[in-house]
């Protein structure tokens, strides 16, 4: 996993603003089908795991595009990419409102919090792994 994150960096910028542009259109698509599984008992909705999916992608390639080279990011740096990515989470789902057949959810936003949230912690973990790799080699 550790080569993979130091390969992908390069051209994390790239799939960052692909991925920004994915969310975008799909996000502008009018009445997009709401995917669920029927249990006996309730419906599970499965939008809500791609949502989770999705920002946590999204914070994930933010904070690789953003990181020094060694993978170290400072503190400020980190709670400001947090706040954009937080920011356009809002926003994109602000924007579904003047969409046609689609509505703002809170359900959706919490759900973007949690992949974002889940993102962080993730990158902390990575990205000290693959710092103190990095600095063990040279």
């Amino acid at each position: 996993m550790v080569r993979l994150i130091i390969w992908l960096k390069p051209f994390a910028g790239y799939i960052l603003i692909a991925w920004i542009t994915a969310i975008l259109i799909v996000s502008s698509v009018p009445s997009l089908p709401v995917l669920k599984i029927q249990t006996a008992n309730s419906e599970i909705r499965l939008d809500y795991l791609i949502h989770f999916c999705e920002y946590g992608i999204l914070a994930f390639m933010a904070f690789l595009t953003f990181s020094g080279k060694e993978f170290r990011m400072k503190y400020r740096r980190f709670v400001m990419i947090t706040i954009c990515v937080a920011l356009f989470a809002v926003l994109d789902e602000f924007h579904q409102k003047y969409i046609p057949g689609r509505s703002f959810n809170v359900k959706d936003i919490l759900s973007n919090f949690t992949g974002i949230l889940a993102a962080l912690i993730l990158c902390a973990a990575f990205f000290r792994k693959v710092a103190d790799k990095i600095t063990r080699a040279d």
